[in-house]
């Protein structure tokens, strides 16, 4: 049992401060500083108050945090029933209560019973979770189906491709039609499985998309707008301007030969262009203009920064120079006005296509009285502005006094947008209403990493602002405060956080405030530990000619397995000293190779592993082999489907037994099986008997349940396959209540979906843990690894779906979609909203690293490279997997590590003799490393 920490009565007093429920709050907490504490702390307080449970409203991030704050309260609650009045007074006082007295004894004894006795319980919900509630209550006022369900991913998955394919079907048939004409152009614009990914892209900004395309009248007039915003004319097209390349040249066709003449006369670079001009008397047509755009521009058909012709011709023939300097110009000019067009043509496919799409599954959804999570937000949003609902606002402000929001960082432009005006009318003034009403949010701009959800980190401090300012006005009481002081982190630990976002451009990425972070620890805690690792290059492999490679093949290790391997060993022996499996956090950006090779390693080692933290559920072994017994069930004649559900833990059979059944068959493989292995045929007949009889989720239940089925699985698969199992019986379920049950209706239903499965890694197994920070966000752990500190930090790939906010438009005018590509640099407004999005990425990357690196409570292993590229150099091939293009992480470490003392292993931990020995100037141990 751990000793208690002793907490500066600072600290109490701000956490007292923010808990009070006599005035609203505002705070801004630091990663582990006990923020959850403070907001289960005042909606206690506000019980003890007499504030009834049904009219306090706490709205969580997600489902896990929700059920992670109701058990909290509950669990104190449940405790108060039980303390003697000493112990009673104790607590009240560890929450707040200067003054306990018998009354409030006995308010604090009748919580638990009352939160259990309040219809639903405490109101702990997700934004999504209130908004379904809402619109359930008051659907004629919100325009929603009066018993509408919510579309679930899976569901919304199936449906967007099953109608994105039909679409394309209807435009492939119908080459006249509109859609028709978008797909010949996306045809030429990209690959199918290139159009494919980016009608994915734009379908998730549906959005943005329905809002453009509604506010311009239509897809013409979109198309016409994007036009003008990329200089072009709605008529323009591709081959005038290819045209307009030769027939507005200033140089005459007659005069190839002559200038080719000249150009070689001079050096080799002239004489590379005098056989350019000399060529394009022999081409015609697409040759004529590559080759004449060979001339003015480089190969990727930028503009030519070099002469064209060297100084030697500029002293023969000046004129001729001059001329050239010109046409290039004019040619770059029609260069840049082609590629404008190409991507207008090629966006008007894609949102043709697209808004096809996001209008059948509109119409889908409108006839199956279905709402996804956009239309939940959009339609309360609605509701709540509607004058003429006035009345609902009037049921809500009778009803909810007290809002809370926890994780504030994470909450979009239009969620705030509901929750201004869920509490407009708390600022109506002190006399407007017989009780308080408050306000209280928590949050840390710092972790705000869902921007791919809408999270908007920016608004936190925008909404503090405002909220501050509606209080005033009223004469209300609003605190604002930070949380500093860290209850997870030691002070190596929290140093290094501080040390590595010291600088300008580590720390403007994760705040509004104009100076770096700082973290504060509690005086008790331990130093911790700092351990930076160098990479792991891959082993060198010399290249050689086809005809020897069979007689000398090189066995290579990629730097990617090297390192998963070095990962794994370490951590067994860190479990050989004591450590348990558990207390190990490895965080990766992405999943990817890394990713499970680390998986692999840790099983290889014998490492108990709690697996992926969020996985296709269809790529799930367990899930593969239950629908491989679907294919086998449904053709026994199908014998790869058949052999694959025998090797599988339902039956058991290795590849001896089975190459003993399938070896010289004369038939089918069934065939063989009811002849050599008539048990095994025997209990392969009562299954597909039973699959007859039962629907899809019945039969399921009862292969897992009764007949032993689950048991087998994690026989071999292990504990880990219980998330997917679960989750694939959901989807059965879920499945016959909006299908017609057939077992092969269900097997093809889920492979369409894709579905994927978010497993709970806040279990109680002694397993190391592998996940994303994004996975990892509100966790812990003693000993965090940071495998791949050295990613990119722009992302895998350049933007291609660009987001531009058209110019000299209205306030709130929506914005256009671009389908960009790498050549589109110079291309209009594309380069400044490609330097955005990039800019965004950036700043997000530095907050995934401050999330990741302050969930280790006791020691941090931070991989980087021992010498690492600057810009613009890369490394070759795979030698240096983690060391080409620009590293941020890197260039972070080597500049601010060398600022304190650490205790700082320079090659990775190997024993406890080691870390006695660790406490070293770390500015000579960086200059070891880094040089």
């Amino acid at each position: 049992m751990s000793a208690p920490r002793t907490i500066p009565s600072a600290v109490t007093e701000r956490q007292i401060a923010a808990s009070d429920p006599e005035s609203s709050a505002w705070v801004s907490a630091n990663a582990g500083s006990g923020k959850t504490h403070v907001l289960a702390q005042r909606v206690i307080r506000l019980l003890l108050s007499g504030v009834e449970p049904a009219r306090i409203l706490c709205i969580t991030f997600t489902k896990a945090a929700a059920a992670n704050m109701a058990n909290r309260v509950s669990q104190d609650l449940r405790a108060w029933t039980l303390l003697d009045d000493e112990r009673l007074d104790d607590a009240m006082r560890k929450v707040g209560v200067l003054a306990p007295t018998p009354k409030l004894r006995t308010r604090a004894r009748q919580l638990f019973a009352l939160a259990l006795d309040t219809p639903g319980g405490l109101k702990v919900q997700t934004i999504h979770a209130f908004c379904t509630q809402l619109l359930q209550l008051f659907p004629f006022e919100a325009n929603a189906p009066a018993r509408f369900e919510v579309l679930d991913e899976a569901t919304q998955t199936q449906m967007l491709d099953r109608l994105g394919l039909n679409v394309l079907l209807e435009a492939a048939e119908s080459s006249h039609t509109e859609l028709g004409r978008a797909l010949e152009k996306a045809v030429l614009a990209a690959a199918d499985q290139t159009f494919q990914d980016m009608l994915r892209e734009t379908i998730r900004a549906r959005d943005t998309l329905t809002r453009w395309i509604g506010e311009a009248g239509g897809v013409s007039q979109a198309v016409a707008q994007l036009s003008r915003m990329l200089n072009v004319e709605p008529e323009d097209t591709v081959a005038e301007v290819d045209a307009a390349i030769l027939r507005g040249s200033l140089i005459a066709n007659s005069e190839w030969g002559a200038i080719g003449a000249t150009m070689l006369g001079g050096s080799k670079t002239d004489k590379d262009q005098g056989a350019r001009f000399h060529a394009l008397a022999t081409l015609q047509g697409t040759g004529l203009i590559e080759k004449y755009l060979d001339i003015f521009c480089t190969a990727n058909r930028d503009k030519s920064k070099e002469r064209i012709a060297t100084s030697a011709i500029e002293r023969t023939d000046p004129g001729l120079c001059r001329r050239l300097e010109e046409e290039r110009d004019r040619v770059w000019a029609l260069v840049q006005k082609k590629r404008a067009i190409e991507t207008r043509d090629r966006t008007s496919a894609l949102i043709t296509v697209a808004y096809a799409v996001v209008a059948r599954f509109r119409d889908e959804k409108n006839r199956r009285g279905l709402l996804d999570y956009d239309d939940l937000i959009d339609k309360t949003l609605d509701l709540l502005r509607d004058e003429r609902a006035a009345w609902v606002h009037y049921k809500l402000d009778r009803g909810i006094h007290h809002v809370l929001i926890d994780e504030a960082q994470d909450t979009s432009p239009k969620q705030w947008d509901i929750v201004r005006a869920l509490v407009s009318e708390f600022f109506a003034g002190a006399g407007a209403h017989e009780q308080r009403r408050t306000i209280f949010a928590v949050g840390d701009e710092k972790q705000s990493i869902f921007s791919f959800q809408g999270a908007a980190p920016r608004e936190f401090a925008a909404m503090r602002a405002h909220f501050e300012q509606m209080h005033a006005r009223a004469e209300l009481p609003f605190v604002a405060t930070e949380f500093k002081h860290s209850f997870r982190s030691g002070p190596n630990v929290l140093g290094a956080v501080d040390t590595v976002f010291s600088r300008s451009e580590a720390y403007s990425g994760l705040t509004t405030d104009p100076a770096p972070p700082v973290h504060e620890f509690l005086p008790d805690k331990a130093p911790g530990l700092v351990e930076i690792w160098e990479l792991e290059s891959s082993d060198s492999f010399e290249s050689k000619e086809g005809w020897a490679a069979p007689f000398d093949v090189q066995n290579v290790t990629s730097g990617i397995a090297k390192l998963a391997q070095r990962i794994a060993r370490t951590i067994a022996a860190w479990r050989s000293e004591g450590r348990r499996s558990k207390d190990v956090l490895i965080l990766l950006r992405r999943r990817g190779a890394l990713f499970d090779a680390v998986i692999r390693a840790l099983k290889k080692e014998h490492i108990p592993v709690a697996g992926a933290d969020r996985l296709v559920l269809t790529e799930h072994i367990a899930v593969m082999d239950l629908m491989a017994l679907a294919d086998a069930i449904l053709l026994p004649e199908d014998d790869l489907a058949l052999a694959t559900v025998l090797k599988s833990p339902l039956f058991g059979l290795d590849d001896d037994a089975l190459f003993d059944i399938a070896w010289k068959r004369p038939s089918g493989l069934y065939d063989a099986l009811k002849q050599k292995r008539s048990d095994v045929a025997a209990r392969f007949d009562t299954l597909r008997d039973a699959a007859r009889a039962m629907t899809p989720f019945a039969f399921y239940a009862w292969l897992l349940g009764s007949q032993g089925g689950r048991r087998m699985m994690f026989a071999r698969l292990g504990h880990e396959a219980a998330d997917a199992l679960d989750e694939f019986l959901n989807l059965a379920l879920e499945y016959e209540r909006v299908e017609a049950p057939s077992l092969q209706g269900f097997v093809a239903w889920l492979r369409a979906a894709e579905a994927e499965v978010k497993r709970d890694m806040e279990m109680e197994r002694d397993e190391v843990r592998v996940m994303t920070v994004h996975g990892a966000k509100g966790l812990e752990a003693p000993v965090v690894v940071l495998a791949d500190t050295t990613t990119p930090a722009q992302g895998w790939h350049p933007p291609r779906l660009l987001d531009i906010a058209p110019e000299h438009a209205a306030p709130g005018a929506a914005d256009r979609l671009i389908w960009a590509t790498s050549k589109d640099n110079d291309v209009g407004p594309m380069a400044t909203a490609r330097e955005t999005m990039l800019q965004g990425a950036r700043e997000e990357y530095c907050r995934l690293l401050y999330v990741a690196m302050t969930r280790a409570k006791d020691q941090l292993h931070l991989i980087v490279p021992q010498r690492f590229y600057t810009h613009g150099q890369r490394s070759t091939g795979d030698r240096h997997v983690y060391a080409s293009r620009t590293r941020f992480i890197p260039d972070l470490l080597t500049c601010h590590f060398g600022v304190a003392r650490w205790p700082v292993l320079a090659h990775g931990p190997s024993t406890a003799d080691d870390r006695s020995k660790s406490s070293v100037d770390i500015r000579s141990r960086m200059r070891a490393m880094w040089g």
